[in-house]
């Protein structure tokens, strides 16, 4: 796994972008490009260790990876956001599940990007939101599966799931109302280890589909080279937030957790934020 030094610097051990795959968000259309932004986006500078590690997945492009800049712009957001009030936390890269238990259990400070369910606010705390994106549904060519966003909400929203074979990477949470259908067994669930592994498992028909944000699919599915196997609905799922956990356990969680905030607050009212998204962030296809 990999970690960030004390200098805060990551290392580790370890289009194409779909017209299809990825929406275009109105405010990437206008920003400067990825160097330009991480430029202007001025490193921290380090503060002393404070404590335990925070922990992440190394494999969520654009968010999260060991092999991205900056480990990804939710590890670089985290990290620039603690910094604010003078906290440094070494990153570590790990395998999901491990990771998230850890920070329940209270081995690491914190983890992200999570989004909220009800299961997991009985075990961690949330941070206010670190980015909202859209959920798309991702359908393989070879199934009749179809899906209208629009209906989602209504009694025949979810019809088009029913009976099929939804791909959920371990780590990963499926929408609740697919949860509530995999528990009433109208939906199957296959359980990779990766998001990768999704995709191809959707793109040769194994799974009928993926429910995943837009700028994750877009990394994962052009990493594939799968483009051509797998379509995208036409209407998101839904809208959700990203958050930072920290177990509810822990000792100085609501402290911690209100130092992020404030630092949050204030990369944003820096303009910091803005910069760090447009230089992270899958920019829309042209």
């Amino acid at each position: 796994m990999g970690v960030r030094s004390a200098g805060g610097k990551v290392v580790g051990r370890a289009g194409a972008a779909m017209r299809a795959v990825v929406p275009a968000v109105a405010l990437l259309l206008a920003a400067p490009t990825a160097g330009q932004a991480l430029e202007s986006a001025t490193e921290p500078a380090p503060a002393p260790y404070t404590g335990l590690d925070l922990v992440t997945g190394g494999d969520y492009a654009p968010y999260t990876g060991e092999e991205l800049p900056g480990g990804g712009l939710v590890t670089d957001l985290a990290r620039r956001a603690f910094a604010v009030s003078g906290r440094h936390y070494d990153v570590r890269f790990m395998p999901w599940k491990r990771g998230y238990d850890g920070v329940v259990a209270g081995r690491f400070l914190a983890t992200f990007p999570y989004v909220r369910t009800p299961e997991r606010e009985q075990e961690v705390l949330f941070s206010d939101p670190v980015i909202e994106v859209r959920q798309f549904v991702y359908m393989s060519n070879r199934t009749a599966m179809t899906f209208d966003g629009r209906l989602v909400r209504g009694p025949r929203g979810l019809e088009g799931f029913r009976g099929r074979t939804v791909c959920q990477a371990v780590g990963y949470a499926l929408p609740p109302e697919l949860e509530a259908l995999v528990g009433q067994g109208q939906l199957a669930r296959q359980t990779p280890s990766d998001l990768g592994a999704c995709v191809r498992m959707v793109a040769t028909g194994r799974a009928d589909a993926l429910v995943i944000d837009e700028y994750s699919a877009a990394a994962a599915i052009a990493r594939s080279g799968l483009a051509d196997d797998i379509r995208v609905s036409d209407h998101p799922y839904a809208v959700v937030t990203f958050h930072l956990v920290i177990g509810r356990a822990t000792p100085g969680a609501e402290t911690t957790l209100a130092a992020f905030n404030d630092g949050l607050k204030a990369l944003k009212a820096q303009g910091v934020y803005r910069e760090l998204l447009s230089g992270h962030t899958v920019p829309p296809p042209p």
